[in-house]
């Protein structure tokens, strides 16, 4: 039985990522690692906002915590019994991070979100999805979200 990532990096989940994942893991039996991602970037300008106005920060391990309780509440939510998951939370960068993790479990899929951009705007600003395609050893699927 092998295992998939599936990168949830946002707050509202990717119903169609969700079914695209939930399709593979039935068919294959794989068990699926629903991995909320929070950027590092934006945990490290929180902290410092909240610095700045002499409040205390959430620690990292409370964000990977609130975050891995999030994924558990979306894996229950879109995969109930049908599917054997396991829910981890990261205080981290895509595809730096996941590239790290799918490894750790030795994942042999990945699922995640991409950002529609022209081929300019890709070039000039990169993209995630585009990066773990190149560097992750084996396949990648990704759901193409609206740009922002």
């Amino acid at each position: 039985m092998g295992t998939i990532v599936v990168v949830l990096d946002s707050d509202t989940p990717n119903e169609q990522l969700l079914n695209a994942a939930k399709t593979y893991a039935t068919g294959t039996e794989t068990e699926v690692l629903l991995c909320r991602v929070v950027d590092r970037d934006q945990y490290e300008d929180e902290v410092l906002t909240k610095a700045e106005a002499r409040k205390r920060g959430d620690s990292i391990e409370d964000i990977e915590s609130k975050a891995e309780a999030e994924a558990t509440e979306i894996g229950a939510e879109y995969f109930g019994d049908e599917v054997q998951y396991e829910s981890l939370g990261v205080v981290g960068t895509i595809p730096e991070d996941i590239l790290e993790i799918a490894e750790k479990w030795d994942s042999d899929h990945v699922f995640t979100t991409g950002k529609k951009r022209s081929p300019t705007g890709k070039m000039l600003f990169g993209d995630q999805a585009q990066k773990l395609v190149l560097d992750f050893d084996g396949p990648v699927t990704i759901i193409t979200e609206p740009a922002e």
